[in-house]
């Protein structure tokens, strides 16, 4: 009787325990999300800013408020940003490969992190308080979930950003290396013909567009083309394009003529173009088997069988 007595007594207390720990997990997570909302929130309401605010309309007010909060996130990026170079570095590079080329992404992105962090726990908390039949460490467990999706779901999904810009880039790189070979060939200088292309596909392939803009933009500033092809490189991750700058390097340095070297590299891109949907076309017939070993096989084997049992059936 007397350890019945206490097994009860024990059950209550953690039962206790883990109410204390779901409040103060309530608490505190209410705690930061209110400090996140006053740190990025801070001086929006400033009569300087009002004041600006007035001659501001549509767009121009959209872009100020996008300014503001970067302002904001700048000033507070010690807080939430991590001090680790290398990881600074290589969040920057997948921060140019998704296309997000702005000064305050990196802000963003940290910042993004951290407010799921907090407010994915915070509603999974408030949520499954309303289940009565949950118990404690259940809630925890969900709470712990939410706060590894939380901190996990921005990489994958940047991964996933990431993934499709650059195929977007590789499908529409062939074509536009081939237009500038046609206008390089036609008369047209190196950085008209990409000018007059960028014109063309601006509708059809605004990503490799934007970063043909971009590579522009440099060579007007008075950056060295070779450097500026580069930088597009860098911004955007692809083999093919990193072979095409350095072609384009190898011949300026031996005195090739461009419309010449764009197109062999155009010819290898296409013979590359077709090695590749050769290798994807042979292996068809190796993925196929599971799926014909699934569906069809079973329809053969009752086709067959089926008489021999109607026959053994009968007798």
């Amino acid at each position: 009787m007397n350890n019945l007595t206490q097994l009860m007594t024990g059950g209550q207390q953690a039962l206790f325990n883990n109410q204390w720990g779901v409040l103060l997990l309530l608490f505190a997570g209410v705690f930061l999300l209110v400090i996140a909302l006053m740190s990025l929130v801070y001086g929006f309401f400033d009569p300087v800013r009002s004041r600006f605010k007035s001659g501001f309309k549509g767009e121009a007010l959209l872009s100020h408020e996008l300014d503001q909060l970067s302002e904001q996130l700048l000033k507070h990026h010690k807080q939430f940003v991590p001090k680790d170079k290398s990881l600074l570095q290589r969040t920057a590079t997948r921060m140019h490969h998704a296309g997000f080329h702005a000064k305050a992404s990196i802000e963003h992105y940290y910042a993004i992190k951290v407010l799921l962090l907090v407010v994915l726990p915070l509603l999974t908390l408030i949520s499954l308080s309303f289940v009565p039949s949950l118990k404690g460490t259940h809630l925890l467990s969900g709470v712990l979930i939410a706060a590894v999706v939380g901190y996990l779901g921005p990489s994958f999904f940047l991964d996933r950003l990431v993934s499709q810009r650059q195929k977007l880039i590789k499908r529409s790189f062939p074509d536009a290396l081939d237009m500038i070979v046609i206008c390089a060939e036609a008369g047209l200088g190196l950085d008209a013909a990409i000018q007059k292309v960028t014109a063309e596909i601006t509708i059809g392939h605004p990503e490799l567009a934007t970063e043909f803009n971009l590579v522009l933009a440099e060579i007007r500033a008075g950056i060295d083309r070779h450097e500026a092809l580069q930088k597009m490189v860098e911004r955007t991750g692809i083999d093919d394009i990193r072979g095409l700058v350095s072609t384009i390097a190898q011949g300026m340095r031996f005195g090739t003529s461009v419309a010449d070297t764009l197109r062999v590299y155009s010819e290898d891109l296409r013979d590359k173009r077709a090695h590749i949907a050769e290798e994807i076309a042979a292996k068809i017939g190796l993925k196929l088997i599971f799926p014909l070993g699934m569906c069809l096989l079973p329809a053969f084997l009752l086709l067959i069988l089926a008489p021999v049992i109607e026959v053994f059936h009968k007798l």
